[in-house]
């Protein structure tokens, strides 16, 4: 997990180091208020692309109520440039987060960037942009989006659910961006200290708490991770949940969502998943998410349908053990 910086420095600088807040891989991310990154913010006109990015960055939106308008696009040539002019393409991946996502949840987001996954090798990424925690971006790689035709195998709605799954449990309802570390008595995944009876505080010390000590000695290699999560398996929907707490309730939310029966809670893993099934507002959103995406027809290869559950392309990866909100592609 990264400590969250707050900088102040002159506005081109800014412009030039906005990158870092795609990127999967950085330990310290910077934090900026929309202000600080937005530019020429004037509707749909965006600026002239004279600002080129390092992460692959395309094209930045503002997000108002349900619809997105151009910040700006980025400096970018090639196919990077053929994705930029192709604009219904950001519409038709828009217009799934807005199934996915209801009205009320999408408040909590007010920016959205198009970019090519190809640079950091994720396909979806959500970011804070106020340090309070109550304003967020996501971004989605829309070639990834795009490959083997759009959603195919439902694999952007789940990057979709899955990234929102850390917005959703991570955002100012759940955790105190005030309290420090040294002072926080419930689980600090490092964005803040979470609220006692908050979704990530019940996870952890429920079924991670227990095994904390030798989950701190697994992220010193992948060899260690490998080893951590062969011994506790039963407890992780997906290796991928193995990876840490914040990525273990994404994949639980993203699996509560795409699982069609409840489970027993016969394993760890099908626990944590009746965890969601006791809060209400979860219930509602994964219904809500099923209402709008189970709706293929069977021969509709362009219909939406939800992914089937644990079966995403890194499911049976690693992610980075020390910070979270990334999906690799």
């Amino acid at each position: 997990m990264r400590n969250i910086k707050r900088i102040v420095i002159p506005v081109l600088i800014i412009l030039s180091i906005f990158a870092v807040n795609v990127s999967c891989s950085n330990d310290d991310e910077i934090v900026l208020t929309p202000t600080e990154v937005s530019g020429d913010s004037e509707g749909d006109s965006g600026t002239t692309g004279d600002v080129e990015g390092s992460e692959g960055e395309i094209t930045l939106y503002k997000v108002t109520g349900s619809e997105i308008s151009k910040i700006k696009d980025y400096k970018v040539t090639g196919q990077d440039l053929e994705y930029q002019k192709d604009v219904a393409k950001h519409q038709e991946i828009w217009s799934l987060v807005k199934k996915i996502v209801p009205a009320e949840q999408l408040k909590k987001m007010s920016e959205f960037l198009i970019y090519n996954g190809e640079v950091s090798g994720s396909a979806g990424f959500v970011i804070e942009i106020k340090r309070d925690l109550s304003d967020w971006k996501m971004g989605i790689a829309i070639n990834y989006a795009y490959e083997g035709g759009f959603n195919a195998g439902g694999e952007l709605a789940y990057t979709i659910i899955h990234e929102f799954g850390h917005v959703l449990t991570l955002n100012d309802t759940q955790l105190d961006a005030e309290v420090t570390q040294e002072n926080c008595k419930n689980y600090f995944p490092g964005e803040g200290c979470a609220f006692e009876k908050s979704y990530i505080n019940e996870l952890h010390s429920k079924y991670w708490n227990d095994i904390w000590s030798e989950f701190q000695d697994a992220k010193k290699d992948e060899a260690a991770q490998e080893k951590f999560y062969d011994k506790y398996k039963e407890r992780y929907v997906t290796q991928y949940a193995s990876t840490n707490p914040g990525e273990d309730i994404a994949e639980v939310f993203a699996t509560f969502t795409t699982l069609k029966d409840k489970p027993e809670g016969k394993t760890i893993a099908e626990k944590k998943i009746l965890l969601m099934y006791n809060r209400e507002e979860l219930v509602n959103f994964r219904n809500h998410i099923r209402k709008n995406l189970a709706l293929r027809k069977k021969g509709d290869a362009v219909a939406f349908a939800l992914p089937q559950p644990g079966a995403w392309k890194q499911a049976n990866s690693f992610g980075n053990p020390h910070k979270t909100k990334c999906r690799r592609h």
